[in-house]
C-alpha cells in the first residue's frame, strides 16, 4: 500500500536521511538533542516551526513542526522540504472565500 504506520513514532530513512516522527512536539524535542537523527517531525502544538538544535554529541538536528494544516486556533500552515539540502520552509494555505451564506 502507500501508507505505513509506524506506531507512536517512526523512525525511517527517507533520502538518504536519518528522520524521526512523533506527535509530541516535547518528545520530538527530546529526540532531537540526541544526535541520532538528521530530522525530526512533530506536531501537537499547531504553532509552526523549523529550528536547528544542538545535540549532546555535538551535531545538530532539524526539529521540524508544520503548524496544523486545519487551521486550529492557529494559520493553516504545513512545510515544505528539501533534503538533500536540509532546507525547510513553513509555508500557509490560502483559503477561498465561503459560498456558504447563512439565512
Amino acid at each position: 500500500g502507500l501508507l505505513r504506520y509506524h506506531g507512536a513514532d517512526g523512525r525511517i530513512e527517507l533520502a538518504g536521511r536519518r528522520v524521526f516522527l512523533v506527535h509530541y512536539d516535547d518528545y520530538g524535542y527530546a529526540m532531537a538533542c540526541t544526535g541520532d537523527w538528521e530530522l525530526v517531525c512533530c506536531g501537537h502544538s499547531h504553532h509552526a516551526e523549523v529550528r536547528s538544535v544542538a545535540s549532546v554529541k555535538g551535531n545538530q538536528a532539524w526539529l521540524v513542526n508544520p503548524g496544523t494544516v486545519a487551521g486550529l486556533a492557529a494559520p493553516s500552515t504545513w512545510v515544505m522540504g528539501d533534503l538533500a539540502a536540509m532546507r525547510f520552509e513553513v509555508q500557509e494555505l490560502q483559503r477561498e472565500p465561503s459560498t456558504h451564506h447563512p439565512q
